[in-house]
């Protein structure tokens, strides 16, 4: 990996208040940001996921051991912000030719209150990394 290369395991959420989380990889790699499934997001419901990416049978896609990439887009084609709400621990990637607006979590959402705490912690220490891998 090149000097400010960044992966890790992450969260795509479908949004800030039903998040139903889907397990994957988000990258910063060669000046592009991509978030990519790959077998563990197979056991997650992509209904939404796959209305919104306009492909079917994700699910078997993915436990036969397909990646499939959600966004690969440099930081010209969209703007990457995290949401003051989630203290740094969640980022959120819109892409400037429109379209969704799309939410990472660096840790698991959990819904117990000591894990959440617990996650945000270890998000917000992530989160840092990220913003400063991206120049923000």
């Amino acid at each position: 990996m090149a000097d400010g290369d960044l992966v890790e395991q992450a969260w795509m959420l479908q949004s800030k208040v039903n998040p139903f989380p889907i397990a994957g990889e988000l990258a910063w790699r060669d000046g592009r940001l991509t978030f990519t499934l790959g077998t563990l997001a197979g056991e997650a419901a992509l209904g939404w996921l796959e209305k919104e990416l306009g492909q079917e049978d994700l699910k078997e896609r993915l436990r036969g051991g397909e990646s499939v990439g959600v966004f690969d887009l440099s930081l010209d084609e969209c703007k990457v912000s995290w949401p003051k709400l989630y203290s740094g621990a969640w980022m959120q990637v819109e892409p400037n030719a429109g379209g969704r607006t799309w939410l990472v979590a660096y840790d698991y959402p959990s819904g117990g209150s000591i894990t959440q705490t617990m996650s945000l912690l270890s998000g917000r220490k992530k989160g840092k990394a990220w913003k400063a891998a991206l120049g923000a």
